[in-house]
């Protein structure tokens, strides 16, 4: 024997490819649709298994076919890469004015035919050649391919069948199922076609509970129609993302959420990720351009038809996002509840309005942005210096002024404002945190956590820009884990409470490819020593602890969650300065003042230039109360 032959076990494909790519005939049948997308087929039919009547699997489509040649190098060759090999676009096998972006990335989908059989055969044909290969699995190479035959196609120009002449199992999925799980993936581009058992796959093989059409019409024009799609409702979305724009059942551009209006959506949005749209725009059948490529700004048709159809989905969106949106206001208002109290009735209304409209017209903002924003506005509403800045304005000299105006035309007012605000919050808490470690007598519960909690990015770059999470659940497990709760620890759920420090967890979800969460990404584990407690080995085994806890617990992955932990305290045994690595954690001890110092220097020296400038010591920062009512009665474009 050979001892350099490398030997592959039978689950080897199984582990490569996914569990469900094998075992899952929706996922396997998704994925060699999408090939047949991916060879710039229009049409794909595929004949559905059943046992009882002795019919086998087959698919095939009239995409462009392989050469043998291609054959082997495209289907034989693990972990192809598609993209560097053939690019993102699909490439028809006519001239085609369609653009289309290719789902590959990795060439998985070829294992996908295991799933109904143990071997099966590709029949291919390009350019009038045909080939027929049978594949199979092997123990010194994954894959094996076997040559059948070789001809002269003459009805067949182009395309390929795959087919299997055994079962692998019973398959139970129903082919009106199979018709619904596709219908959901691709219906957004009707110049795609696919068939299960001779029956074409259209919307009513979706479920009407996911599947929202909404009917309207434009002047001068006449009807039109919005269809929402809920894909996430199926195991596994697709990269077909956007708005799609049907003309007489043929797709205008892209399925995008960007497009030629000057209206934008946020493809991150959670209605985004959920929902994909169709629009029948017949009514503007004439304004399409030559190329399909999109519509002619004549007499603004495609503007106004944009415009409605964004209203539809604006208005579709805030009834989903109603009881979620109801409940953070809801949190909002008790956390500023003693600033609203001293507000007049006048104020406090425009404070709820401000914030509500914030929460419709800026969906994506973050719920820790919206608290900073609204705990901002409720300061601003109780101020007796709210119009100072006009006054201040008056006492600029000229060339102050001319100096200000150069300002404005290389920043905008609310990025300059952004800038100068974050800067002056995190000068501020620096500030804050410097004299609160060196006090002894400072509770690191109720007054470092909630600066560490809002102050992550004081640890590093990496921390910058990733939004953490506090985790309730997790900060639970560890109070428990130590049997420690503490008096006033319930008034703090988001931090655990133990007898010699508090914890605060937070945490980045990881995401699958269609942007569902999945589990825990980072892990980030702050433990704040109360002053007098020196960090020593038993400090950094407890950390240790929290963590082996949350992987039993199954609230973190062992191969996949990065966790670091931050051991602060004012006292460091010497010997146990240096960071522990034990797997994928990573446990840091730190004193409170080298906390300080690094994150100055993060702030590239700022601070020493800064620290004495007046909006340090100022108890509110100055703005027009007119800009927020402006802001609030405000049409903003939609940003999902």
């Amino acid at each position: 024997m050979n001892e350099q032959t490398t030997f592959y076990a039978d689950r080897f494909l199984e582990a490569y490819a996914g569990y469900n790519i094998l075992n899952e005939p929706v996922t396997a049948t998704v994925e060699l649709v999408a090939n047949a997308w991916d060879a710039g087929a229009s049409r794909v039919d595929i004949q559905w298994p059943n046992v009882d009547d002795g019919i086998f699997f087959s698919i095939s489509d009239n995409g462009h076919g392989m050469s043998e040649e291609e054959f082997k190098r495209r289907w034989m060759t693990l972990a192809y890469d598609r993209v560097s090999e053939q690019g993102v676009y699909v490439k028809f096998p006519v001239d085609s004015k369609e653009k289309r972006k290719a789902f590959g990335r990795n060439g998985k989908g070829r294992i996908a035919c295991f799933c109904f059989a143990d071997e099966y055969f590709v029949e291919t044909v390009k350019e009038e050649v045909g080939v027929v290969f049978k594949v199979n699995q092997g123990t010194e190479e994954p894959l094996k391919r076997e040559k059948v035959n070789e001809f002269k196609s003459v009805n067949i120009k182009h395309g390929t069948k795959i087919y299997a002449e055994s079962f692998n199992r019973k398959v139970k999925i129903t082919p009106e199922k199979i018709r619904s799980e596709i219908g959901a993936r691709f219906l957004v581009n009707p110049n795609f076609e696919v068939y299960v058992d001779g029956v074409k796959v259209d919307f009513s093989d979706i479920p009407d509970q996911f599947i929202n059409e909404f009917k309207s019409s434009i002047k001068n024009h006449g009807e039109f129609s919005v269809i929402a799609i809920d894909k996430l409702s199926f195991k596994k979305a697709n990269i077909l993302n956007g708005i799609a724009w049907h003309v007489n059942n043929r797709l205008v551009g892209e399925c995008s959420w960007k497009n030629q209006a000057s209206h934008f959506i946020d493809g991150r949005s959670s209605i985004a990720k959920q929902y994909n749209f169709i629009v029948k725009a017949d009514c503007i059948g004439e304004y399409v351009e030559p190329d399909w490529s999109g519509f002619t700004e004549k007499d603004g048709a495609y503007e106004n038809l944009a415009g409605e159809v964004y209203k539809i989905i604006k208005n579709f969106s805030i009834e989903l996002s109603r009881s979620k949106r109801e409940s953070t206001f809801n949190n909002i208002k008790n956390l500023n509840i003693d600033t609203i109290r001293r507000m007049s009735l006048i104020s406090a209304e425009k404070w709820e309005k401000f914030v509500k409209t914030i929460q419709i017209e800026c969906p994506s903002i973050s719920e820790n942005d919206l608290f900073q924003l609204a705990e901002l506005l409720a300061k601003l509403e109780v101020s007796s210096s709210q119009y100072q800045l006009l006054s201040k304005l008056n006492e600029l000299k000229t060339n102050q002024l001319e100096g200000l105006t150069e300002i404005l035309n290389d920043w905008s007012f609310e990025a300059a404002k952004l800038v100068l605000d974050e800067l002056k919050w995190r000068l501020e808490l620096l500030d804050e945190l410097a004299l609160k470690v060196k006090n002894r007598d400072t509770d690191e519960l109720h007054e470092l956590q909630p600066l560490f909690k809002r102050g992550l990015w004081i640890f590093g770059p990496e921390f910058e820009t990733i939004e953490f999470t506090s985790n309730q659940g997790m900060n639970s497990v560890i109070t428990r884990l130590f049997k420690s709760e503490t008096k006033g620890s319930r008034n703090r759920p988001d931090f655990a409470i133990l007898p010699d420090s508090s914890v605060g967890c937070y945490f980045y979800p990881e995401y699958d490819t269609e942007g569902g969460e999945i589990g825990v990404q980072r892990l980030v584990i702050v433990e704040l020593k109360k002053p007098g407690v020196p960090i020593t080995s038993k400090e950094k085994d407890q950390c240790w602890k929290y963590v082996r806890e949350l992987l039993q617990k199954g609230l973190i992955k062992q191969n996949r969650t990065k966790v670091t932990c931050f051991l602060l305290g004012d006292e460091i045994d010497p010997i146990e300065v240096e960071a522990r690595e034990q797997g994928n954690t990573t446990i840091i001890p730190m004193e409170y003042t080298i906390v300080i110092e690094r994150a100055k220097s993060r702030l590239l020296k700022l601070y020493d230039r800064v620290k004495n400038a007046p909006f340090l010591n100022a108890p509110e920062i100055e703005e027009f109360t007119s800009r927020i009512d402006a802001l609030a009665g405000y049409n903003h474009p939609i940003q999902f």
